[in-house]
């Protein structure tokens, strides 16, 4: 697709993917309107692009349904990235997590009716699966979440589809698989990776909560803005495709793989009591991806820690040797 002259909104622009995706929209030439009502989200992950006259930032919350009938004019494409993210605060706060990814996807997806928006892409996630013993995780098998946070998402995916049923419009479900990358927040609800790279630094031990012998696909955020762009140039809707780098590793071959990155071996690995809702294996079957995106990773697991540390590095004047 050309993106030049499009008009698009990002929501959940200020948070880690969206930002990240907002940037490469920019770039490719289009307007981009950018919600976010801050919560999660750094206004300082935009910073460099809020001066862009086809950038426009405006402060607000998905669970507002006039004040998105109001900014959804004259928009094509709707890319939905806001989402309450934290597997283990939706067990404690369920009504939260519900209201934020529920209504606020429902709420989304009818303003975007009323406004005759072309096409909407939304943010789900691996979670939908929760522990289905298969691997890899293909599309159509069965779900069965272990967390609030993912029975708010296989919901969303089911609106996204019946609304794409019943009223015609254009809907895509992307199913990420623990996204990881420049722009992720250090914090206790945030990736794994930022987490342990925020402890590299500080010259700390690695924390696994398990035995560490967890499975995990994750991928590279460059990987997941080029899917999502994918999405929108092709002519596809209804589906719900996974989105991930198709290669598993343990989370302790990962704390093994980043410290021999940031050469801190010296730095010990302690495992710690499991965590409620933390699913064991995860692993994408990215088959339909490349059947219907033709997308395929750029980036290994290993190629996209080197150079998030070197980003982070320069980004926040660090004195890491990345190897």
């Amino acid at each position: 697709m050309n993106f030049k002259g499009k008009n698009i909104l990002v929501t959940g622009a200020a948070g880690f993917i969206g930002s990240n995706l907002t940037y490469e929209l920019l770039k490719l030439g289009a307007n981009v309107i950018g919600i976010d009502n801050l919560f999660n989200g750094l206004i300082e992950n935009l910073e460099e692009i809020l001066e862009n006259k086809s950038f426009k930032f405006i402060k607000g919350d998905i669970r507002d349904f006039n004040f998105l009938l109001e900014v959804f004019k004259d928009i094509d494409i709707i890319y939905h990235e806001a989402a309450f993210t934290s597997v283990p605060q939706s067990i404690l706060m369920p009504e939260s997590c519900n209201d934020v990814n529920v209504n606020g996807t429902l709420n989304i997806l009818n303003a975007a009716r009323k406004k005759d928006v072309e096409k909407i892409i939304y943010a789900s996630s691996s979670s939908v699966y929760g522990e289905t013993p298969s691997l890899p995780k293909e599309e159509d098998m069965p779900r069965i979440p272990i967390s609030p946070y993912g029975v708010s998402k296989m919901t969303c995916e089911a609106y996204m589809q019946v609304f794409h049923q019943v009223y015609g419009m254009k809907t895509v479900s992307l199913r990420y698989f623990n996204v990881f990358g420049p722009r992720q927040k250090d914090s206790p609800y945030s990736g794994v990776i930022a987490i342990w790279l925020g402890r590299i630094i500080d010259n700390k031990e690695l924390i696994i909560f398990g035995d560490g012998e967890q499975s995990r696909d994750f991928t590279y955020v460059k990987d997941v803005v080029r899917a999502n762009l994918l999405a929108a140039e092709h002519e596809i809707s209804g589906e719900i495709i996974n989105l991930g780098a198709g290669s598993p590793i343990t989370l302790t071959e990962l704390g093994k793989l980043m410290l021999k990155l940031t050469n801190k071996e010296e730095l010990k690995i302690v495992y710690s009591d499991p965590r409620l809702g933390d699913i064991m294996h995860s692993f994408a079957d990215i088959s339909k991806a490349k059947e219907l995106l033709k997308f395929q990773p750029k980036y290994t697991q290993e190629e996209g820690l080197r150079d998030y540390f070197k980003w982070y590095c320069k980004k926040y004047n660090k004195n890491l040797i990345i190897s």
